[in-house]
C-alpha cells in the first residue's frame, strides 16, 4: 500500500531506482518520501514523473529526473604495478586500461578515464581512453577493503570485468554502496580471494629489484656498445663477437663465457626495446611469485640453456640477446599457474595469458619469418623455465623473507639445471663437431689464434734457455715436442675446410695454410739443423720462419 513502505533499508541506488518506476499519481506518499530521502542525500529532483505502465526508463529520461548534485568522483588505480614499470603493464581488465586515471559517477553513469594499455606499453600510454558506462547495466558488484569488482553486461557484447584500486576504504566502499546489487545466475564471489592473494603476493616481494636490475645493465651495455661502435640501429658483428656475442665457432671452441655475457647483447635498439618491454611486463610479477633469488636463477639458466639450444641448432650463428631468457621466465609464469591450479586469480591470469600468447606468436612467427632471429634460443629458454618454474613454485603465503621451504625449492632447481646444462653441452658439442664451410673456417681460425701465442711462448722460452746453457739438443726436442705438433695439427685443420670458391674468406684461408706449412717446414728444419749442427740448415729455417713473421705484418693473416 501507498505509504507502508520502509525505506531505511534500500541503499541509495536502489532509492534511485525505485524512484523511477513510483509514479506519483498512484502512490503521492512513497513518491514524496523518496523525493525526500534523494534530496536529503544530495539530489536535485525536478518536477516530472513518469507515466502509468511505463517500462525502465532510459538512461536519458531517468537523467530528465533525477540529476546527482552530489556525483562520485575520484582517482583509481586499474593494477597493482606501482613505479617505472606501471608504464609498461598490460590490461588487468576487459576495458583496456592500465596505470591509474579517475572515475565519474552519478548514478545514471559511471564513467572512467584514464591511459590505454598498449604494445608496447609505453606508446600506449600516450593515448587516453575513456568509457561510458550505463548504471543498470553493472552487475555482481564486489568489494574488499579498498577494492571493488565489477562486470559489466550488455545485450549485444559479451560480460566485461574490472577491478579497481581505490586510494581509500571510503571511497571504495561509497561506490560499492551505490552501485546495482544485481546478481547475473553464474555469479560466484571471488574478488576476496583475489585481492588477498594481490595483498600477500606484494607483501612476499614488495619489490623487484632484480628485474629493474636487468633492465638497467642491457641498457647500459647497449649504450656502452653503441659508444663503442657497435651500431645502434645497424649492428656491427665484429664488434657484437668483440663484446661477448654468442659467436658459435668462438663459444664451442672455449669460450663458453659467452653463453653468459651474450644474454646482455643485442642487435640494434629495436632488438632491445622489444625485450625490455616484455621484460618490464612479465618480470615484476614472476619475481614476486618466485622470489628474487630464485627469479635471478631462473633467467640465468633460461638464458644460458636457450643460448645452448641455439648451437646445437646452428652452431655457426651468431646470437644474442635476453629473449631466451625472458621465455624462461613466461614458462616459468606458466609452471607456477599449473601448480597453483584455481588458486592463482582469473583476473591476473587472462590478461597476462592474452599478453603472453601475443609476446609468444609474433615471437615465434619473426622467427619462422625474419632472418637472424633464433627461435631454438626462444624455445630452450622457454623449456627450461618451465621445468625449472615445476620445481621452484612457491605459495604465496605474504611472508616476506625466505623460509626453509623457498631454500629447499632453491636447492630443488640445482638437480635440474645440472640436467639442462649437461645436455645442452653434449648437444652442443655434437652439432661442432659437424660444422663445416664457413662455421668451420671462423673456429679453426679462433682455434689457432688462441694456439698460436701459447706455442710462441714455449718457443721463446726454449730458444732463451738455449742461448744460455748452449744445450741445443734441448731446444731441438723442445720444437719437435711443443712446437711443431700444433703447426701440424693446425696444418691439417686448415686443409680440411672447404670454402666456396665466391667466398671472401676464401684468399685469407690459402693464406693461412700456406703459412701454416711453410711453419711446418720452417721448424723442421730447425730441429733437424740443432740435432746436426748444421749452420747451413739452421739458416735456412731462421729466415723461412722470418719470411711467415712477414707474411703476417703484411696485414693479410689471420683475424683475430
Amino acid at each position: 500500500m501507498d505509504g507502508e513502505i520502509d525505506y531505511a533499508k534500500y541503499d541509495e541506488s536502489e532509492l534511485v531506482d525505485m524512484f523511477s518506476r513510483t509514479d506519483p499519481r498512484w502512490a503521492p506518499v512513497n513518491y514524496a518520501r523518496l523525493k525526500e530521502l534523494l534530496i536529503e542525500r544530495g539530489y536535485i529532483v525536478r518536477n516530472g514523473g513518469l507515466g502509468p505502465g511505463s517500462a525502465v526508463p532510459s538512461a536519458e529520461k531517468l537523467q530528465s529526473l533525477i540529476g546527482s548534485a552530489r556525483p562520485i568522483e575520484c582517482k583509481v588505480s586499474f593494477g597493482r604495478t606501482a613505479g617505472l614499470f606501471r608504464w609498461f603493464e598490460p590490461s588487468h581488465n576487459d576495458f583496456d586500461f592500465a596505470d591509474t586515471g579517475t572515475l565519474v559517477a552519478d548514478g545514471i553513469y559511471l564513467r572512467l578515464f584514464g591511459r590505454r594499455a598498449g604494445l608496447p606499453g609505453l606508446f600506449g600510454s600516450l593515448f587516453e581512453r575513456k568509457v561510458q558506462l550505463n548504471w543498470r547495466g553493472i552487475v555482481d558488484v564486489e568489494s574488499d577493503e579498498n577494492v571493488v569488482h565489477f562486470a559489466y553486461h550488455t545485450a549485444d557484447t559479451s560480460d566485461r570485468t574490472i577491478t579497481l584500486w581505490f586510494p581509500d576504504r571510503s571511497a571504495a566502499e561509497r561506490l560499492a554502496t551505490a552501485l546495482p546489487k544485481e546478481r547475473t545466475a553464474g555469479f560466484r564471489p571471488q574478488l576476496k580471494v583475489h585481492a588477498d592473494f594481490g595483498r600477500n603476493l606484494i607483501a612476499q616481494s614488495p619489490k623487484t629489484p632484480v628485474t629493474v636490475v636487468l633492465v638497467a645493465i642491457n641498457a647500459l651495455v647497449f649504450i656502452a656498445m653503441g659508444i663503442g661502435s657497435a651500431g645502434w640501429f645497424n649492428p656491427n658483428p665484429v664488434a657484437q663477437i668483440a663484446w661477448g656475442s654468442n659467436f658459435g665457432p668462438y663459444t664451442t671452441d672455449g669460450e663458453w663465457w659467452r653463453l653468459f655475457t651474450s644474454l646482455f647483447i643485442h642487435f640494434g635498439v629495436v632488438h632491445l626495446l622489444f625485450n625490455m618491454w616484455a621484460l618490464a611486463i612479465f618480470g615484476p610479477l614472476v619475481e614476486r611469485l618466485f622470489g628474487s633469488l630464485n627469479y635471478l636463477c631462473i633467467y640465468l639458466f633460461s638464458g644460458v640453456t636457450g643460448s645452448l639450444a641455439s648451437l646445437s641448432w646452428h652452431p655457426e650463428v651468431n646470437a644474442a640477446g635476453a629473449s631466451g631468457a625472458i621465455l624462461g621466465i613466461l614458462g616459468a609464469l606458466l609452471a607456477a599457474q599449473l601448480r597453483g591450479g584455481e588458486s592463482f586469480p582469473s583476473n591476473i591470469v587472462r590478461p597476462l595469458r592474452n599478453t603472453t600468447l601475443v609476446f609468444l606468436g609474433w615471437t615465434m612467427y619473426a622467427g619462422f619469418t625474419s632472418k637472424g632471429i633464433d627461435n631454438a634460443a626462444h624455445l630452450g629458454g622457454l623449456t627450461a623455465g618451465f621445468l625449472i618454474g615445476l620445481a621452484a613454485a612457491r605459495p604465496i603465503t605474504g611472508a616476506s623473507s625466505y623460509s626453509r621451504s623457498d631454500l629447499r625449492r632453491l636447492i630443488q632447481m640445482a638437480p635440474a639445471g645440472a640436467v639442462l646444462l649437461a645436455g645442452g653441452f653434449y648437444f652442443a658439442q655434437r652439432a661442432s663437431a659437424s660444422m663445416a664451410g664457413e662455421g668451420l673456417y671462423w673456429r679453426t681460425v679462433h682455434w689457432v689464434a688462441v694456439g698460436e701465442p701459447a706455442t710462441n711462448r714455449k718457443y721463446n722460452a726454449a730458444l732463451a734457455a738455449a742461448k744460455t746453457d748452449k744445450n741445443f739438443v734441448a731446444l731441438a726436442k723442445s720444437l719437435e715436442n711443443d712446437v711443431l705438433p700444433f703447426w701440424r695439427d693446425a696444418s691439417d685443420r686448415l686443409s680440411a675446410i672447404d670454402l666456396s670458391p665466391d667466398s671472401p674468406d676464401l684468399t685469407t684461408l690459402n693464406l693461412l695454410q700456406d703459412m701454416s706449412d711453410r711453419r711446418v717446414h720452417g721448424y723442421e728444419i730447425f730441429a733437424d739443423g740443432l740435432r746436426k749442427n748444421d749452420s747451413e740448415e739452421i739458416g735456412n729455417a731462421i729466415k723461412e720462419l722470418k719470411h711467415v713473421d712477414q707474411m703476417g705484418k703484411q696485414g693479410r693473416g689471420a683475424p683475430q
